[in-house]
């Protein structure tokens, strides 16, 4: 069975990190096989950015359209080679510590 990954990314005003992401993100998914939808949850308003509601509505989102499984993602992370986005038979993993950022740990 080939599964369907929702990539939910937080997001307000942060247009450079967006034209980076998009691309970058994209085709390292497409290269390790993974069918995806990318899900930006925009706030627009001009409250305190509110990043758990916003993952909350992206990931409800792409249940709705049938992911089987989310990945909350910053949109200024990019993946390293090693980040694994396939399905996660063992339960939720976090791919975080596969990136420099991270100093590649929690």
């Amino acid at each position: 069975m080939k599964h369907k990954l929702g990539v939910c990314i937080p997001y307000r005003n942060r247009e450079l990190h967006l034209n980076e992401f998009v691309p970058k993100v994209g085709k390292y998914l497409k290269n390790q096989g993974i069918d995806f939808q990318m899900y930006f949850a925009h706030q627009v308003d001009d409250k305190l950015f509110n990043r758990g509601a916003t993952k909350n509505i992206a990931a409800k989102h792409a249940i709705e359209d049938g992911c089987d499984y989310v990945v909350f993602h910053d949109i200024d992370m990019i993946p390293e080679e090693g980040a694994d986005y396939s399905y996660p038979t063992e339960g939720p993993r976090h791919i975080a510590t596969k990136i420099s950022q991270m100093d590649y740990q929690l």
